[in-house]
Order: structure tokens, then C-alpha cells, then sequence
């Protein structure tokens, strides 16, 4: 990390509005890993353009903007779509689908293939353009070695879960020691960029003692308390009926006091207005992934979200996706809903992919815009080798790359002020040898699968059955 100018920007993405936020012609000075400086090309280089050691990116033809936000993935799942192709018959919910694609998939893991996966899902994240991203997953140490090598801003959302039994833990108690060493060893390292956050599964797949001491522990190391919450109706309607004495799952949540400030909820995507206004009452915030969700039916309401004031950040939710596709899922899917609130301002998908995810994520200090004092997070987008976002000019800008942006490659990629991409290349990544090494391991999960299918051996084993109220 040294002193980095990025000058002549064809447009200069400072924050995600049309009104004010984009410069043409613009400048970003990066000292180490924070921006000092923004403003227009001429005045930023008359200060800063004669500093020793200064790397100059000269970026007439380029879009300069924040590095986007995911903030809900499971980096390390490729292997597991396989399974979808090989189902005879289709999948009836969130909870069958969790017993025939996911749990067997996750218990095939090993410490060596989360490290490989989660590497293979990186090149693709970064690839297009995300800068900071939230894991949600399970083997800790091999998803925070994977993210100390990359050097991109990772939470670290470490799994528990107590339906059934996994490689990396057996119980409850397991799980929970499990998630606290992992916040002693790694949390706020690398500088900074590793955070590590508390995640129980979801709310129906794990005890109410484990959720209830998850919150404990995210409280005595001030982290954050993660959880998935109202993806599927089939989930919804049985969690409310499992907690109707309480007036349903909602309520049932904030009365054992799991909806707080630190609290992001993976989807709420049939959350209905009445719990909606509880989730922005209590502060929790919401990570939006419209494309995963539309595979079950499902379009969380958005835009009564945003107009309750939940904070609200966008996740693609599996490894393969990219949130420029995931900004033309928010820029489609909520103008067409039959809801009585409809449709969005043209810039809020982009805003929610960098702000917004910023703020769900509780970093909303430090990255999500271009501003003096931030870390310096950075993308471009080369438009000498785009066709989708030309022509193009400043008040149409975030509209194109919420709608045009999907296949957009980043040409790129600074992360606290060190490049990880540059000029359409990786600079850390090996990007062929960590897709052959992926595809060794789905080569590997193939043959085991099907191995456990003529057997007829389990490939998990259950515990407990889900939306227990012990």
C-alpha cells in the first residue's frame, strides 16, 4: 500500500445519488488504505500529483466507484447446486430443501475443500466488482485463511446449527465455544478487515437455548447476530404456527430478545407490513437477495421496508451470482409486484448494494461511499471495453448499472488502499488454478454422492426435528 491518484474519471461515483454524488472529470487520492482527498481532477492533482512514490491510474474512460457490498452469501456452497440436477423430483419448500440439497452438501465439507470453495467463490465476487462481502458458513478457520489470503473486507458469519449433525461441531455447546474462539482468534484482524459475526442457522433449524446464548455472546463481544428469517412461506407459516401463543415468529423473536441494532435478518422475504414495522422499530436490518428468493416465489416488500426505515443492504446468497444481477432483480421485481407500494427511484438498487449493505453490516463508517476519511475500497469499470453502459451520462449513470450492469467484469479492485485487480487481472488470485482445484472437489462431490445414493446410505444425520421450543 502506498499513495495512489485516480485522475481524469470519466465519472467519479462519490456517493450513490445522481444529485450531487457524480463528478465528470473527477479525482480520488488514496494515501495508504484510506481516500484523503476527492474533488475535481485539476484541484485534487495540483495538491496531490507531485507526491513521491504516487502510482497514477489514469482513468479517462473508466467508471470510479465504491467496491459493491454483499452482505449474505455462502461463499463455499458451488458444489452443492450440483445436487439440482440431479433431484427427480421438485422441491417442495425452504425445510426439504434444506434435507435433500443442503445438509448433505455441508456434510461433505472438510476444512480443505471450505478453503478451496470459498477461494473459487471470490474470484467470482471480486471479479465483478464486490470489494467487501459476509459469509455465512461453517469450518471458521479455513473460511478466515481463505480470507486472510485474499485481503478483501470479510464478516465472517460463523454457522451453528442443532437439527443436525455437521463435520465441524456436534452440539450446541460445541458450536457456541466454536464461534467464540473463532471471535478471539480472528475478529478486527488483518488490519482491520476480518470481522466475525454470530450466526445460528436460522430460527427453525436450531434450539431456542442456542439462538438465546448466540445473542449472549454477540452482546459480550459487541459483534454481530445473524440468522435467517422468513425466506419461504412454507417456513413462515409453520414458525408461526409453532409460536402462535406469542402471536407468531416475529414476536416470538423480539421476546426472547434477538431483535436488536446488531441484528441482520438473511431475506424477510414474506414479512408482511405489520412485522415489517417491528423489524424497523427494533433497528434489526434486512440483507435483500431478490434472485434466490424469486426461485421459491417469494419478493420481500421492499419498498414499505425502505419507507419504514429498515436499514436494508443486498446479498446474492450463493457464490456463482454478482450483485450487479442482483440490482437488476431490485430494479424489476418491485415495480411489477401488486402491492399498494410500487416501484423504486432509479439510483436505489446501486445505493443498496454499497450504503445500504454498508449499514446492515455495521461498517456504514468506513466504506460504501467515496468520501475523505473512508477506507479506500475502490472499482472501475473500463468503458473502452463495455458496451452495455454506453452511452451513457452522469444522471443515467446509476440506472445503467443497475439495469445494464449484469456480466459487467471490473477492470479494478482496491481494497484498503492495495489493488487486488488491476487493469482486468488479478494480482493475488492464481484465477485458472483456483477453478481447476474448485472443480476438483465438485469432480470429488459428484462421485461421493452418488457412492452415498446406491448405498443408500444417509449422507446427514438429523437430531432434532426443526421449529423445536425447547
Amino acid at each position: 500500500m502506498g499513495k495512489v491518484l485516480f485522475r481524469n474519471c470519466r465519472f467519479l461515483i462519490s456517493r450513490p445519488t445522481p444529485f450531487g454524488g457524480i463528478l465528470e472529470n473527477g479525482a480520488v487520492y488514496v494515501e495508504g488504505p484510506l481516500i484523503k482527498a476527492v474533488g475535481p481532477s485539476a484541484e485534487i492533482e495540483q495538491q496531490y500529483g507531485n507526491e513521491p512514490g504516487l502510482e497514477i491510474v489514469d482513468a479517462r474512460d473508466k467508471i470510479v466507484m465504491p467496491g459493491l457490498v454483499d452482505c449474505h452469501n455462502h461463499v463455499g456452497e458451488a458444489h452443492m447446486f450440483l445436487i439440482f440436477g440431479w433431484l427427480t423430483s421438485p422441491l417442495t419448500g425452504i425445510v426439504d430443501t434444506a434435507i435433500r440439497v443442503l445438509w448433505p452438501a455441508y456434510n461433505w465439507l472438510t476444512d480443505e475443500s471450505v478453503y478451496d470453495l470459498t477461494l473459487y467463490g471470490l474470484v467470482n465476487l471480486l471479479k465483478h466488482g464486490t470489494t467487501t462481502y459476509a459469509n455465512a458458513f461453517p469450518f471458521p478457520d479455513a473460511v478466515y485463511r481463505a480470507a486472510a489470503y485474499a485481503k478483501m473486507r470479510t464478516v465472517i458469519h460463523v454457522q451453528m446449527i442443532t437439527s443436525v449433525n455437521l463435520p465441524d461441531a456436534r452440539n450446541e455447546q460445541e458450536y457456541l465455544a466454536l464461534a467464540e474462539r473463532a471471535i478471539r482468534d480472528y475478529h478486527n484482524t488483518e488490519d482491520g478487515l476480518i470481522q466475525i459475526g454470530v450466526h445460528p442457522s436460522a430460527t427453525y433449524n436450531c434450539t431456542q437455548n442456542m439462538l438465546i446464548k448466540g445473542m449472549e455472546l454477540a452482546e459480550k463481544y459487541d459483534v454481530q447476530y445473524a440468522t435467517h428469517v422468513a425466506e419461504a412461506p412454507d417456513e413462515k407459516e409453520r414458525a408461526d404456527a409453532t409460536w402462535a401463543d406469542e402471536g407468531g415468529m416475529i414476536q416470538h423473536l423480539r421476546n426472547i430478545g434477538l431483535m436488536k441494532p446488531r441484528t441482520l435478518f438473511f431475506h424477510g422475504a414474506v414479512l408482511n407490513e405489520r412485522e415489517i414495522d417491528i423489524v424497523a422499530e427494533t433497528g434489526v436490518a434486512i440483507a435483500h437477495c431478490p434472485p434466490t428468493n424469486s426461485i421459491l416465489g417469494n419478493c420481500a416488500y421492499l419498498p414499505y421496508m425502505l419507507q419504514a426505515g429498515v436499514k436494508v443492504g443486498l446479498g446474492t446468497d450463493i457464490p456463482t451470482h454478482n450483485l450487479f444481477n442482483v440490482m437488476l432483480s431490485v430494479s424489476q421485481q418491485h415495480n411489477i409486484m401488486p402491492r399498494p407500494l410500487r416501484g423504486l427511484l432509479p439510483w436505489v438498487p446501486f445505493e443498496l448494494a454499497t450504503v445500504g449493505s454498508a449499514r446492515a453490516l455495521r461498517l456504514e463508517d468506513k466504506i460504501g461511499t467515496l468520501e475523505v476519511g473512508k477506507r479506500a475500497d475502490i472499482v472501475t469499470i473500463d468503458l473502452r471495453r463495455n458496451t452495455s453502459l454506453q452511452p451513457v451520462n452522469a444522471g443515467a449513470l446509476l440506472t445503467f448499472l443497475a439495469l445494464n450492469g449484469p456480466g459487467t467484469e471490473v477492470a479494478d479492485a482496491m481494497v484498503d488502499g492495495r489493488f487486488l485487480r488491476r487493469d482486468g487481472q488479478f494480482t493475488i488470485f492464481d484465477e485458472e488454478r483456483i477453478i481447476a482445484r474448485a472443480m476438483e472437489w465438485c469432480d470429488k462431490f459428484t462421485a461421493d454422492w452418488f457412492r452415498f445414493q446406491q448405498t443408500g446410505e444417509p449422507m446427514f444425520q438429523r437430531v432434532h426435528e426443526e421449529y423445536t421450543r425447547i
